[in-house]
């Protein structure tokens, strides 16, 4: 009888203890993916002066967070070897809701960045 109600208090613990990821989200929270072949030594967004730093090839940076953050933004990218400028065609002006995004960087042919931006689940 005792065993049945430790395991159901415990099971109840272990239950409401569990938190996923957006649990306790109250800002929105920004990544970086590099689609590229080139190493990132810093990615800096224009907007807060917020810098992204060691992002290698095909992996993703940490999320940081913003108050107010936008589907695009304006981009420097270091590498060893060159810098690449990046400035969106349009100018967003709602700020994006509370939740999780990634920036995916890509690099064409002719060495222009491409920003793509994706909601995470």
């Amino acid at each position: 009888m005792k065993k049945g109600f430790l395991l159901s208090v415990l099971g109840i613990v272990l239950l409401f203890s569990c938190t996923d990821r957006d649990d306790n989200v109250n800002m929105v929270n920004i990544r970086i993916q590099n689609s590229t072949a080139q190493f990132f030594n810093e990615v800096r967004l224009a907007q807060r002066d917020t810098v992204y730093e060691n992002i290698a090839a095909g992996d993703f940076s940490e999320y940081i967070e913003f108050e107010t953050a936008f589907q695009s933004s304006a981009l420097t990218i270091l590498t060893d070897s060159t810098s690449f400028n990046y400035f969106p065609s349009e100018v967003p002006s709602d700020s994006l809701p509370i939740g999780f995004y990634t920036y995916e960087i890509t690099l064409d042919e002719e060495n222009q960045i491409g920003l793509t931006f994706r909601i995470d689940d």
